[in-house]
């Protein structure tokens, strides 16, 4: 039974993720869910590796969980901040999304399945993202939305490289530049 905790941990980032929209405008109880989400994130993925629990399904499952939040953080993150988004950071957003679908299409056709590689950029990117929000409630940080938006794209660059590079997918190297 414990070894099946991580991924009852994704899944339930994923029910919490859900839980957000009818929880939108933020309060506290969506503080609450919020902040959780986060605490799975990170635990799922050291319970795993603590006691070699790792598995495909397992990092798979955590992927969808990210996708998911963060598809729902980027709806209401727009809605909260959209005077952080001028016309720079727009192009950037939308070369980011790019990027992202265009290595799930290249995955698919190249793996036979959709892979999201767990690098070191994806989960800083992963962690200045779902800070972003706490921190530009301060508005003298919000210059700091380029500096993640920047990290974002220079992440899915390097999954996308990392995609092209390799014959078999790894989805928990750590970078291009080493393994």
């Amino acid at each position: 039974m414990a070894k099946y905790i991580p991924n009852m941990l994704s899944i339930l980032r994923i029910i919490l993720s859900v839980l957000l929209i009818p929880l939108y405008p933020v309060d506290y109880f969506f503080i609450i869910v919020y902040l959780t989400i986060g605490v799975t994130d990170v635990l799922d993925g050291l319970i795993a590796r603590k006691f070699g629990y790792v598995s495909d399904f397992g990092a798979k499952l955590d992927s969808i969980a990210d996708f998911i939040f963060y598809s729902i953080y980027l709806l209401l993150f727009l809605k909260l901040f959209s005077s952080a988004f001028d016309s720079s950071i727009q192009v950037l957003f939308m070369l980011i999304v790019t990027i992202r679908f265009s290595n799930m299409i290249l995955t698919k056709l190249k793996y036979k399945k959709i892979v999201f590689v767990h690098t070191i950029a994806n989960k800083l990117t992963g962690l200045l993202v779902f800070l972003a929000p706490m921190v530009l409630l301060y508005e003298f940080f919000l210059g700091s939305i380029k500096i993640i938006f920047a990290i974002a794209f220079a992440s899915a660059a390097e999954e996308l490289l990392i995609s092209i590079k390799y014959s078999e997918p790894d989805l928990n190297r750590k970078s291009i530049f080493f393994k």
